[in-house]
């Protein structure tokens, strides 16, 4: 006795979850206002909206550059009680395409944090002297005010528990402009 499977006859296979970096977005160049990373592990991405506050918000001007994207848990709330937040920040330099700048806090003023803004215990963890990272701009186009890259750090709280965060990607159309004074 002969027994065939024709292929029509399997079953049909599930669809793996992604993984974590899989949810990030991709590492693009076209200003497509877009961030995301790894906080410990998980990924992180821009959720929600605060009131008069965009999120993500990218800004360059000259010698200042801020990026912060936020999960908003509370909208309802203009405190933004429950919302986590992760920011890159340098000033005092003309940052240039194909550069890497570490981030730590001195008097360089390039740094990491990681905030939770909560009614009973707001933390914040920032880079410092030991606990470092890295900001590298793989794009920056002043006349179109596009700017990509990628960012990693480790940053700790006042009571020393750290968090990581891994595999930082952003293409996003700044405010502001980076024009020479």
């Amino acid at each position: 006795m002969f027994i065939s499977c024709n292929k029509d006859d399997q079953a049909p296979q599930p669809t793996p979850e992604p993984t974590e970096i899989d949810k990030l977005p991709p590492a693009t160049q076209t200003g497509a206002n877009k961030v995301g990373c790894l906080l410990n592990g998980k990924a992180f991405l821009p959720e929600g909206q605060l009131p008069s506050s965009s999120n993500p918000y990218c800004a360059y001007y000259h010698d200042a550059f801020v990026l912060v994207f936020r999960i908003v848990k509370n909208e309802d709330n203009i405190t933004g009680n429950g919302t986590e937040s992760i920011g890159v920040y340098s000033t005092d330099i003309i940052l240039e395409e194909n550069n890497t700048y570490s981030l730590k806090m001195d008097n360089t003023n390039h740094f990491g944090v990681y905030s939770i803004i909560s009614r009973t215990n707001s933390q914040s963890y920032e880079t410092n002297e030991d606990h470092t990272g890295e900001l590298h701009i793989t794009k920056l186009d002043k006349e179109k005010n596009i700017i990509s890259g990628t960012f990693w750090f480790d940053a700790v709280n006042e009571q020393g528990k750290k968090v990581e965060i891994r595999e930082g990607r952003f293409d996003m159309v700044f405010e502001g402009w980076a024009g020479k004074v």
